[in-house]
């Protein structure tokens, strides 16, 4: 070929290049001009995700892909530091199950018992997709900022996309001091307390919201716990057969108290009546709430000193004991002197929700336990309207304008202005007598725990979709009344 044919070929070839996609050039699964690293348990580089993620933080580069293939890979993992900003890991497969996390005789990279699946420690937008993570001392998937103290938002925009979690000892999926985030798509089920957990977020002048949503959550403690959580939406999803359906909360053994400004809305929420307490439950509680104090059951939604959150558009049916329950923790929350009595400083403090629109027991044909609506008479400024079939907690106080068959505690939304909200509320976090100590305290200290069960108003459940209702046998010895 003489000179000038050669020029011209390589001109043309240059443009072709020029025409290419960068992501064509970077491998598949890369971003940017990062190569996908690529682990499988035979004829791969790398034989174990730790592997290829040790590489990845030697890149000096940003948005790494690790791409895994089918298999079982039992380690426990760690991703740690902001070398491995916009890191993801991913199951090659759409179904989850083909990549599997063990946990069974796991070790982490320095040789000690797995504690988490995949662990990731103070890293900015860490996606995690297309995988299953069982059987791990503590957590499936487990994204944390270590120092909340300093303000510096090191967890940031954690991702999980259609991730599974079973049988892991405290969690599924885990948050814990980050800021914004989704959990997309999966299921949780067999943890001993959520299947799915946001916690400690940080107080934000303009919040990054975090989307759970397409979730199922199922024959766990709680389905979604979040103590301390806020800007939180859950929505489109199912949380069913667990001991409490959603329970955002309010401790101190967490920062940034109380759990706030949160959204429920447009799930499925029903039949939450694992009683785990029994002895041939397959699942076995993390702990109570101290003191004696068991976490309740058989309720679909548990605002548990919260402030400032919208319940809307759910379905919430066939729960035994309440289908929403709103109360303070006197006890186990206690900022105050003793001689105050902890009527100040405490955070834990069920005001200012909002429960709307909501279709409450299948009209009818699969009914709440006792109530669609509990509320203890703390706080103050909660407010109910336009909820199917509802029926309410009598509360012991006379009857007001809101509704003529109970008393004050459940005015209509939003409350009207110049008036007292919840005229019959003690706005502080005791209550009512009636209802704090004569209902809810002597249900959470039930000895032996089993036994809430005997308090539950049972029926059977009309069929709903391919769902089947869990029920431990045998049941509680319940007393002769």
């Amino acid at each position: 070929m003489n000179r000038p044919a050669v020029r011209l070929l390589t001109a043309l070839l240059a443009i072709a290049m020029l025409a290419v996609p960068a992501s064509a050039l970077a491998g598949k699964g890369g971003k940017g001009k990062n190569k996908a690293l690529v682990v499988c348990k035979h004829g791969c580089k790398y034989r174990t995700i730790q592997k290829a993620v040790d590489k990845a933080g030697k890149t000096k580069q940003k948005n790494d892909v690790i791409e895994v293939k089918p298999g079982k890979y039992v380690e426990g993992v760690i991703v740690e530091g902001k070398k491995y900003k916009g890191l993801t890991i991913k199951g090659t497969k759409k179904n989850a199950r083909k990549v599997i996390l063990e946990g069974k005789n796991a070790k982490d990279p320095i040789g000690n018992p797995a504690n988490n699946g995949i662990e990731i420690i103070d890293v900015k937008d860490v996606t995690v997709k297309n995988m299953w993570a069982r059987n791990y001392l503590n957590n499936g998937i487990f994204w944390h900022d270590t120092n909340t103290d300093d303000n510096k938002a090191t967890c940031q925009n954690p991702v999980a996309k259609n991730v599974d979690t079973s049988f892991n000892r405290s969690y599924g999926l885990f948050m814990f001091g980050c800021e914004g985030g989704a959990f997309n798509g999966g299921e949780g089920w067999g943890h001993g307390d959520s299947a799915f957990y946001v916690g400690a977020t940080p107080f934000q002048k303009n919040p990054q919201k975090t989307v759970l949503k397409n979730l199922e959550g199922y024959e766990n403690i709680l389905g979604y716990s979040g103590t301390n959580s806020k800007y939180v939406v859950i929505k489109d999803s199912d949380f069913y057969n667990n001991g409490i359906g959603i329970v955002p909360n309010t401790l101190d053994s967490e920062p940034f108290e109380p759990n706030a400004e949160g959204v429920i809305k447009d799930n499925n929420i029903f039949w939450n009546n694992f009683n785990y307490f029994l002895p041939d439950s397959r699942v076995e509680p993390v702990g109570g709430l101290g003191g004696g104090i068991n976490y309740p059951t058989g309720i679909g939604v548990a605002l548990f000193g919260s402030d400032g959150w919208k319940v809307t558009d759910n379905d919430i049916f066939g729960n035994f004991m309440w289908g929403v329950a709103l109360f303070s923790d006197p006890v186990g929350n206690c900022e105050g002197p003793p001689s105050d009595g902890c009527t100040t400083g405490d955070d834990a403090l069920s005001q200012n929700n909002q429960v709307t629109d909501n279709d409450m027991g299948r009209d009818g044909a699969d009914t709440n336990g006792h109530y669609d609506f509990f509320v203890d008479g703390s706080g103050t400024g909660n407010c109910f309207e336009g909820n199917d079939t509802s029926t309410f907690a009598p509360d012991g106080s006379p009857p007001g304008p809101a509704h003529a068959t109970v008393g004050q505690l459940y005015p209509p939304c939003p409350v009207p202005a110049g008036t007292q909200p919840n005229p019959g509320a003690t706005g502080d976090v005791f209550g009512t007598p009636g209802l704090q100590f004569g209902v809810l305290f002597p249900y959470v200290i039930t000895d032996p725990p089993e036994n809430q069960e005997c308090e539950w108003n049972q029926h059977p459940h009309p069929a709903f979709g391919d769902f089947k209702p869990l029920d431990v046998e045998p049941g509680p010895t319940c007393p002769v009344t």
